[in-house]
């Protein structure tokens, strides 16, 4: 009877102490630096964005929080190297959800399922591509841009850097019967570098606070956008759909974990990246960004990121798509 009662006891203090054991990983979280891996260049908007953020999150983690350029693959080997990384929460992932869709069809990895091979930690801006032309190109607007594209005997060299775009070419070129041909960067600021000095003609990128610099200083010009609606990351600018019926491409930035990853130490960092984001002045930032913010929990990650799945299946049937 008294190893019976020594049994219960024991059992008692096990479960009392159960409720706290998830708590010990966010508690003492984060031991060390955090690392954000990105599937950007130095320079481009994914990188402001990463750069800002992990400014914001170290402050309120109290550790250093340093940002990692892991380019190549359409953005497929940062995210794969996030996915193998150690599920703690030191190592994250910022890229937008259309990279980690296409990660699968780029690296030709089937086992890799892009709504559960990441643990979503929140959503953080949103903006649309915007489709750019060199100064030097004879159109203003979308009707005189198709005129052109047509008179190019060889097609349209067009930069793009990252899966998002190409898809986004792809889904144009087919709707609107243009030949636009690839011409791939390992970055948004090598890309766009290209278009300034002429070697390419034209771009579709998100935008960035450079870019909106070149266009006010008239060596790009802005042939429209891909958002359903006017967009305040371009103001001024066309949506495309109005001469397209139905082309519309959102660019969303999100922030993942490694699959696997404690859910406090999930839910800490999600509530990091919510308080950041909404210290004053920050909505303000985003907009000089070009890049709005849109702030939401790691449900809409998932929701995003299986509609988007779901579209990109469909148009990758009727769509011929090769990544680089």
């Amino acid at each position: 009877m008294q190893g019976f009662r020594r049994s219960l006891l024991l059992a008692a203090s096990l479960l009392a102490l159960a409720p706290l054991a998830p708590l010990a990983h966010a508690q003492g979280f984060p031991t060390k630096p955090i690392k954000i891996v990105i599937t950007y260049a130095p320079g481009g908007t994914g990188d402001v964005i990463a750069r800002t953020l992990a400014t914001s999150m170290s402050e309120l983690l109290g550790q250093p929080v340093v940002v990692e350029n892991k380019t190549g693959a359409s953005g497929s080997i940062g995210t794969m190297a996030v996915k193998q990384a150690p599920p703690d929460g030191h190592t994250l992932l910022m890229t937008t959800i259309g990279t980690v869709v296409l990660a699968p069809m780029v690296t030709k990895d089937a086992s890799f399922d892009p709504v559960k091979g990441l643990t979503p930690i929140a959503n953080l801006a949103m903006a649309p591509i915007v489709l750019l032309v060199h100064q030097s190109v004879p159109a203003n607007d979308f009707p005189g841009f198709v005129t052109w594209a047509k008179q190019q005997a060889k097609g349209v060299d067009i930069a793009v850097a990252g899966p998002t775009p190409e898809v986004a070419t792809a889904l144009l070129a087919q709707q609107a019967k243009l030949n636009l041909v690839n011409v791939h960067f390992r970055g948004s600021g090598p890309a766009l570098q290209s278009v300034l000095a002429g070697d390419t003609k034209v771009i579709f990128q998100a935008p960035s606070v450079q870019m909106m610099e070149f266009i006010k200083q008239g060596k790009l010009k802005v042939i429209g956008v891909t958002s359903a609606q006017p967009s305040p990351a371009v103001p001024g600018a066309v949506p495309l759909n109005k001469f397209v019926p139905g082309y519309v491409q959102d660019i969303n930035f999100a922030l993942w974990a490694p699959p696997g990853t404690p859910a406090d130490v999930a839910a800490k960092l999600t509530e990091t990246v919510r308080k950041g984001l909404s210290a004053p002045g920050m909505a303000e930032k985003f907009v000089a960004f070009s890049v709005p913010l849109a702030v939401a929990g790691p449900d809409e990650v998932t929701r995003i990121t299986t509609r988007e799945s779901n579209n990109i299946k469909k148009i990758m049937e009727t769509v011929p798509i090769k990544f680089e």
